[in-house]
C-alpha cells in the first residue's frame, strides 16, 4: 500500500518502528488510500476522512473555552488537513462531506451557549451557516493543496473565509477565528505582530505543515514546519512591547442583575441603582491616593436600559453618581433613535461638572437580538420577534473618546471580536481600550469566558490596557501582555480598581492592519486562480493525449 504523496513513493512501516511517532502514524493511516478490493468501496475510503475532520473540529471547538486548551488549535487543523487530503481534489461530494464534518462540530461544540440562553432553532441556524462557511473554505483548499507550499496557500484561503463570515451575511459572526485561541500559549506573542488574522494564519500552517511533514516526510514539508517553528519562537524571545507614556487609576462597576440575572429588561431601573449603590460605596472607601489618581470609572452596557438624557428619573441616578465619585463616567445606556421604531446602544460620558462628553455608538448589532432584518417580512413568523419592538441603528467609526485629555477606545459587548472598532481607534490614538458588555442573557453559559478570552487577546494586538464592565459578568482589568490584573466573579455586584498603563505607540499588528487583511484576501484568491489554472491546462492536455491514441 503506498501513500498518495508528491515526494517519492514508499512503503507504510508498522507503527513506533525507528523514531516514529503515534501523529505520525495516525496521520500516515489517514493519508494513505486503501488500493485493492476496497478500493472500490465508496465508504471505506472515505469514511476515516470524514472522522478525521469531525475530530479536527472537535479539537478545534476545545482550543476555545470553557476548556480553553489553545494549543489544541494546530492539531485541529493538522487533522483537518489530513481528511481533505485523502479526498480527490475533483471529488466535490467527499469534499463537503469533510467539510461539514468539521464545520458542523466545530460550531455546535463552539455556540453551545446559544441553544441554552436563546434556543435550539438559534444555535443550530447559526452553526449551519458557520458551517457552510467552512465548507466553501475546505473545497477551496483542497484545490490548492497540490501546489508547491499548498499548506501556505490553503492557510491564506482559511483565514480570507474566517475574515468573509466575520462580516456576512447580517453582520458576520466572528466567533470561532482561530487567532483568538493564541493567548495563553506559546504563539501569543504573534499577536502583537500579526493580529487575531495573523495569528490564525501561523496556527492554520503550523497545523498544516503538521500533517504534511508526517505523512509525506520530504523536505520541503519539513522546511516548512521549522519555518513556522523559528517564527514562533522568534515572537516569544523577542515579543513586541509598546511602552507606557503614564498611569491612571481606572475603576469598573458591576452592578449585578436581579432574579436568575438573565431578565435585565424586566429589572432595568433596580440593574440602574445596583450600579449608583455600588459607585457610591466605592467613592465612600476610596483612598486618598485612589482618588487623586482616579481618572475614570466604567459602567458596562445597558447600565441604563432606557435614554437618560430624555428619562429624568435615569438622567438624575447617574448624576448623583458621578456627584459621589467625583470623576467622569462612561456608562453604557439605550438612547432613544430618530423616530419611535429605533434606539441606539450607546456609550455615554458623563462629566463630574454636569455636562455630557463624548460616546461611542455600537458598530455591529446582533441581528434578531438587536434589530429584527426584513422586519416587515417576518414580523409575525415568531412571537419571539414582539421582545424587539424597536430596531437598533449602527454607529459609525466613532471614536476615541477624549476623557479629559486621554484618549480611550470603546466597544459594546460583540464589537470586541471585529477588527474594525477596537484597532481603528487605537491607529487613531486611543491609549487605553474599554468594553462595556452586557452577557446578562448569556449568564451560565460558556459565552461570556469565549468573549473575554477575545478581549485579553484584543490586548495583546492593541498593545493597550483594556478595562471589561459586565451587568453581570465577566468584569475585569487587562494588561497590554493579556494577563488579567483584576476580574470580578459571574453573577454578584462587584466593584474593581487598578492602576492602568496608558500608551500611545502601537504594534505592528495595528500600522499594518491594512496590508494584512488585504493580503490576506489577495494571496488566497491568487492560490486559488492559478490552481484552477493548473487543473484546466492539465484537463486540455489530458484531451489532447486521448485524442492522438486515437
Amino acid at each position: 500500500m503506498t501513500a498518495v504523496s508528491s515526494c517519492p513513493s514508499r512503503l507504510i512501516r508498522p507503527p513506533f518502528q525507528g523514531r516514529r511517532y503515534l501523529l505520525c502514524y495516525i496521520v500516515d493511516r489517514l493519508y494513505v488510500r486503501p488500493q485493492g478490493p476496497m478500493a472500490s468501496n465508496f465508504h471505506a475510503p472515505y469514511c476515516l476522512s470524514w472522522l478525521s475532520a469531525a475530530g479536527g473540529g472537535l479539537l478545534a471547538a476545545l482550543s476555545f473555552p470553557p476548556v480553553g486548551a489553545g494549543w489544541l488549535a494546530p492539531l485541529a487543523m493538522a487533522f483537518l488537513w489530513a481528511g481533505l487530503s485523502r479526498v480527490g481534489a475533483r471529488d466535490l461530494r467527499s469534499l463537503v462531506a469533510c467539510g461539514l464534518s468539521f464545520g458542523l462540530v466545530f460550531m455546535l461544540a463552539l455556540l453551545w451557549w446559544l441553544e441554552d440562553s436563546i434556543g435550539w432553532g438559534a444555535w443550530l441556524g447559526l452553526s449551519a451557516v458557520q458551517a457552510v462557511a467552512v465548507t466553501i473554505a475546505v473545497v477551496s483548499m483542497r484545490a490548492v493543496a497540490q501546489l508547491p507550499g499548498g499548506p501556505v496557500w490553503a492557510a491564506a484561503i482559511w483565514g480570507s473565509v474566517e475574515a468573509l463570515r466575520s462580516s456576512w451575511p447580517l453582520g458576520g459572526m466572528p466567533w470561532g477565528r482561530l487567532g483568538f485561541t493564541a493567548i495563553d500559549t506559546p504563539w501569543q506573542a504573534l499577536l502583537s505582530y500579526g493580529g487575531v488574522s495573523g495569528a490564525g494564519f501561523m496556527i492554520t500552517v503550523a497545523g498544516f505543515a503538521i500533517a504534511h511533514a508526517c505523512a509525506k516526510r520530504c523536505r520541503s514539508a519539513a522546511v516548512l514546519l521549522g519555518g513556522v517553528c523559528l517564527v514562533v519562537v522568534a515572537s516569544a524571545v523577542w515579543p513586541y512591547r509598546v511602552p507606557a507614556i503614564d498611569t491612571v487609576t481606572v475603576a469598573v462597576v458591576q452592578g449585578g442583575v436581579p432574579g436568575d440575572g438573565r431578565d435585565l429588561v424586566a429589572y432595568h431601573r433596580q440593574v440602574t441603582r445596583n450600579h449608583v449603590e455600588a459607585t457610591s460605596e466605592l467613592a465612600r472607601r476610596l483612598t486618598a491616593e485612589e482618588r487623586k489618581s482616579l481618572a475614570l470609572v466604567v459602567w458596562p452596557e445597558n447600565a441604563t436600559a432606557v435614554d437618560p438624557i430624555r428619562d429624568p428619573l435615569a438622567g438624575t441616578e447617574i448624576e448623583e453618581a458621578v456627584a459621589a465619585i467625583d470623576v467622569p463616567l462612561l456608562a453604557g445606556s439605550i438612547l432613544d433613535g430618530p423616530d419611535q421604531s429605533t434606539a441606539y446602544n450607546r456609550g455615554l460620558l458623563w462629566l463630574p461638572d454636569g455636562t455630557r462628553g463624548g460616546a461611542y455608538t455600537k458598530a455591529h448589532l446582533v441581528p434578531f437580538g438587536e434589530y429584527i432584518p426584513w422586519r416587515a417580512l417576518i414580523e409575525g413568523w415568531s412571537s419571539r420577534f414582539d421582545r424587539i419592538p424597536r430596531d437598533m441603528l449602527p454607529g459609525n467609526s466613532e471614536g476615541p473618546i477624549d476623557v479629559q485629555g486621554m484618549l480611550v477606545a470603546d466597544a459594546i459587548c460583540f464589537d470586541v471580536a471585529y477588527d474594525d472598532v477596537l484597532p481603528i481607534q487605537v491607529a487613531r490614538g486611543a491609549q487605553l481600550a474599554v468594553v462595556q458588555t452586557s452577557n446578562a442573557t448569556f449568564t451560565d453559559t460558556s459565552q461570556p469566558e469565549q468573549q473575554f478570552a477575545m478581549t485579553r487577546a484584543r490586548a495583546v494586538e492593541l498593545g493597550r490596557s483594556v478595562v471589561v464592565a459586565s451587568t453581570n459578568g465577566i468584569s475585569g482589568i487587562i494588561r497590554s501582555d493579556g494577563t488579567v490584573v483584576q476580574r470580578a466573579p459571574a453573577g454578584p455586584a462587584a466593584t474593581l480598581i487598578s492602576p492602568v498603563a496608558l500608551a500611545e505607540a502601537v504594534t505592528p499588528a495595528i500600522r499594518l492592519q491594512l496590508v494584512r487583511s488585504a493580503s490576506m484576501y489577495v494571496v488566497g484568491a491568487l492560490a486559488l486562480a492559478f490552481a484552477l489554472a493548473r487543473w484546466s491546462r492539465q484537463r486540455r492536455f489530458s484531451k489532447l493525449v486521448a485524442v492522438a491514441a486515437r
